[in-house]
């Protein structure tokens, strides 16, 4: 029998305890029935845990733990918990065993009794406190189960601020019991199962033990790896052991992190306190995923875009905010300064050097603690665009972290990794006039406090921030598909290097796939995509529905997001960050604002890639017929299109390009912009087909102006075609200039191993954009 409670817990529960809810919407994110019956699992009969459960349960619209509930017209508790209070002595284990086990046997019962019944069976732990611990008192009160009522007091008067409620995915009870069992075997078999989850729980929300700093770097001097490295030194210089040996130290103490829970409790209440203050909330999405994966016991390696510096902050942040292992975080050195460099130092930062090349020995070294964090199992980020992306687009990979990550599976395949890609956006980006005038020629400045005290000072309401998480990478599951022989370590480095550079790509696709569109980006997409960047708002908010229902047909991409609400409601939303102005109804925008609404743009442009270059091809083929033949726009698409696929991440899909041209042309017809008869399109709304095409005209010029320039001098070199290039877009582009986009193209082309008169076929294919636009 549940008892309610004594006043204390409740005293403590109501002014004391602070509870995190994961996930925060269990009926929908854990696909909860509320039609049918629900049963909650618990660790320990605590009146802490069962009071911070009942209020959890009802604000979420679950029923009340301590309600029994009504099944076939007997009565059940709407709990059960595996291990009883205590005071002093503990009870002995069959007691507490007989219990729990008799509830499952009626729940079980009554399953053999009545086929059509099917309780919903959802674990929910209670953590308080995630501090991995260090040594065995801390382990022995916040890591048992069974412990006493003093035990449960201390731990809830020392962690009351940082207590985790975790709500589990729910587990069918019809679909583990068979008929003719032993009903007391299968209810062994229930208690089997939530045991399960709770382990596992514990290990995905607190993660692996953590050494104190200088064990740490004991360990990594010690391991295999890095005596061999250390001895190859030894041989290569004159230098003595104990003097490779001390390098090799003083690189450690560089790079190391000096992880502390303490320190991320603390600082992850300053930063609620700072995202509260300058957004207006963070938007999460397929963060089950993620739990899923560590609940299976997986290794994570997450794998983020990276636009701004507050992304290193929000998804370690974040991370814990969900129940899930802060990570362990890859960052650049030129971060590694005071005060910044020991408060990401602290929280999990460990610092890499630009370039391994000035010194081959602190690239062995870091591999050595790249490796160790690997096998221990650290969750660990890394942005793999190596540094923030100053256009808005994703960069091409660079995949250093990424080949010691695959390397160091392959040498232990029986680790179950997975890579989870992940898509951090943005209302408003505080670096973006620094990234415009960085690409306009000024030199970078070096990160410093006083850059850090200036970046507090410009706080302000910066509306939301997006986190999506992508679709995990299981690289058992992925090396299988790619090399059915890996496991038999027959991959010479050529192959491994195929497999980085493949699995680079599948990640940043990964990141594409799960792009949370947002107001201000749609906004600036339709706005630049006018004439002199002005639109009256009435024709902005048609246009903004017409990208609503766009985006609502992309059936095939259920990871990316985009606003539900009414187009005035974006565009209010998008009007108070005050990057563009209205003005007696006209929505516009100057010079300056333009060139920072293309970074904008850029983050969510490849969503409407295919719309964008269809639409650019109707307008094309029309401008020779009144009707256009779809067999003309396939081989168009079928030239053009592969670059935009490769320059901005696209998944590969099933679909033939006469398939995709063909749905997406039965899409346009239903948004009443074309008609298709007998194999004809006749344009019915030439001016909204404009507004998509010019969603890539950028991406367009580029490829026409580096087209141009190649048939003028096809022998050119690379570098020569750059400064061309940049010559040529001035003052025809609005966006910045940026040689790492141009190289994407280039190398593309290269890869196609193009010839001269493809060059110009493409040229032509082009053509619109210089004569018409």
């Amino acid at each position: 029998m549940l008892i309610k409670g004594f006043w204390l817990p409740r005293l403590l529960n109501r002014y004391w305890v602070k509870s995190v809810v994961v996930p925060q919407h269990p009926v929908r994110e854990l696909a909860l029935d509320l039609t049918r019956p629900i049963i909650y699992i618990v660790d320990q009969n605590s009146a802490s845990d069962l009071l911070a459960l009942q209020q959890a349960c009802l604000k979420r619209g679950l029923p009340d733990p301590y309600l029994p509930i009504q099944v076939q017209g007997q009565s059940l508790a709407a709990v059960v918990y595996l291990h009883d209070r205590y005071f002093l002595n503990k009870k002995p284990l069959k007691q507490v065993k007989a219990n729990y086990l008799a509830q499952y046997q009626q729940i079980v019962t009554l399953h053999l009794h009545y086929p059509e019944l099917d309780m919903q069976l959802v674990p929910v732990t209670s953590l308080w406190g995630r501090n991995p611990g260090k040594n065995k008192l801390h382990q022995q009160f916040n890591q048992q189960s069974n412990v006493s009522f003093l035990q449960k007091s201390w731990s809830i008067l020392s962690a009351g601020q940082d207590h985790l409620l975790r709500f589990n995915p729910p587990i069918s009870v019809r679909r583990l019991t068979k008929k003719g069992s032993n009903s007391s075997a299968q209810a062994y078999k229930l208690a089997r199962v939530a045991l399960h989850y709770f382990r596992a729980q514990h290990r995905s929300s607190c993660g692996p033990q953590i050494p104190a700093r200088k064990k740490l770097i004991k360990d990594v001097l010690s391991s295999q790896l890095m005596q061999q490295v250390i001895e190859e030194e030894c041989q290569k210089s004159s230098k003595t052991e104990q003097q490779v040996r001390e390098q090799c130290e003083a690189y450690l103490r560089e790079i190391s992190s000096n992880f502390s829970y303490r320190f991320i409790r603390v600082f992850r209440t300053i930063l609620g306190r700072v995202w509260n203050g300058i957004y207006q909330g963070i938007e999460v999405n397929n963060a089950q995923a993620v739990r899923d994966a560590t609940q299976s016991g997986a290794e994570i390696i997450y794998m983020p875009c990276h636009r701004s510096h507050m992304d290193y902050l929000l998804l370690s942040y974040l991370l814990y905010s969900q129940g899930l292992t802060p990570p362990h975080v890859a960052a650049g050195v030129n971060l590694n300064f005071f005060p910044a460099g020991g408060i990401f130092r602290r929280s999990g930062a460990f610092f890499l050097r630009r370039t391994f090349k000035d010194s081959p020995l602190y690239g062995s070294v870091f591999k050595a603690y790249f490796a160790y964090l690997f096998k221990k199992g650290y969750p660990i980020e890394f942005f793999t665009e190596g540094g923030r992306s100053r256009t808005g687009r994703l960069l091409p990979a660079k995949t250093g972290l990424l080949s010691m990550t695959l390397q160091t599976f392959l040498d232990q395949p029986d680790r179950n990794v997975v890579i989870i890609p992940v898509y951090i956006g943005y209302d408003h980006i505080m670096e973006v006039s620094t990234y415009v005038k960085e690409l306009s020629g000024q030199k970078k400045q070096q990160e410093n406090a006083w850059q850090i005290l200036g970046i507090f000072k410009k706080l302000q309401n910066f509306g939301r921030a997006f986190v999506n998480f992508g679709k995990p990478i299981e690289l058992q599951k992925y090396m299988d598909q790619q090399q059915p022989v890996w496991r038999d370590n027959v991959l010479n480095e050529q192959q491994v290097t195929e497999q980085v550079n493949h699995l680079a790509a599948l990640a940043m696709q990964g990141i594409n796939q799960a792009t949370a569109v947002n107001a201000l980006p749609l906004c600036a997409a339709i706005l630049l995509a006018n004439k002199e960047h002005q639109v009256d708002k009435l024709s902005l908010l048609t246009l903004l529905e017409l990208h609503k229902n766009i985006l609502a047909s992309h059936t095939n991409k259920p990871l990316f997001t985009y606003p539900t609400e009414s187009a005035e409601g974006i565009y209010q939303q998008a009007l108070s960050m005050n990057k563009f102005s209205e003005n007696n109804h006209v929505v516009c925008c100057d010079q300056q604002q333009s060139t920072h609404l293309t970074y904008y743009r850029n983050t969510i442009v490849h969503v409407f890639a295919f719309e964008s270059m269809l639409s650019f091809g109707l307008l094309k083929l029309s401008l020779q017929a009144t009707e256009v033949n779809s067999s003309q726009l396939v081989a168009l698409l079928q030239q053009l299109f592969p670059f935009v696929e490769k320059e901005y991440f696209l998944a590969p899909t099933t679909e033939t390009m006469k398939e995709r041209i063909n749905n997406l042309l039965v899409q346009f017809q239903a948004q009443g912009l074309l008609r298709l008869e007998n194999g004809k399109i006749q344009l019915l709304n030439k001016a909204y087909l404009l507004i998509l095409s010019e969603h890539l005209k950028e991406t367009r010029l580029r490829y026409y102006c580096i087209l141009s320039l190649l048939i003028d001098d096809f022998e050119q070199s690379d570098q020569d075609l750059m400064a061309k290039v940049q010559s040529k877009l001035d003052g025809q582009s609005i966006e910045p200039f940026d040689e790492k986009v141009i190289k994407v193209f280039i190398h593309n082309l290269h890869r196609k191993k193009l010839s001269f008169p493809q060059a110009k076929r493409l040229l032509n294919d082009l053509s619109m954009k210089i004569e018409k636009e």
